[in-house]
């Protein structure tokens, strides 16, 4: 079971770079195809599918990931952390950091805190990855 399990993080893995490659070398990626490759990036990355992204929400697509990937029914994950942590973060925020981390690492791009923090929605995200990959194409900066 646990090799299985690893062997599928591993495929997953290796599916996402193979997208961030697609995205880094098309030169000519409009926003459009952009945003439906990164969509896939992020379904390899949380292990979803698209159909179960029914939200714009990032927070709530961390959320959905996060129980997912604990197999909790809705809503469970959020309240077994509440009675056992006090104030911290959630393993959706902390999901959401690590995602933004990869997202800087793999696509060698910049996103400051500042930038990151208003991010509400996916959209919002995408929209921000994009800007700084066509803006690094244009200013060839690394």
């Amino acid at each position: 079971m646990r090799k299985d399990i690893k062997k599928m993080i591993i495929s997953k893995k290796e599916s996402a770079m193979k997208i961030v490659g697609s995205i880094l070398n098309n030169t000519e990626l409009g926003y459009d195809e952009f945003s439906d490759l990164f969509t896939d990036y992020l379904c390899e990355k949380f292990l979803l599918v698209k159909d179960e992204i029914v939200t714009d929400d990032f927070y709530e697509i961390c959320r959905l990931s996060a129980e997912k990937a604990s197999n909790l029914p809705k809503g469970m994950l959020d309240a077994a952390e509440l009675a056992s942590k006090c104030g911290g973060a959630t393993t959706a925020m902390n999901k959401k950091v690590l995602f933004l981390l990869a997202v800087n690492r793999e696509y060698e791009i910049k996103i400051e805190a500042e930038e990151s923090a208003p991010i509400e929605t996916f959209t919002d995200l995408k929209k921000l990855i994009y800007k700084k990959i066509v803006e690094k194409r244009e200013t060839g900066y690394d």
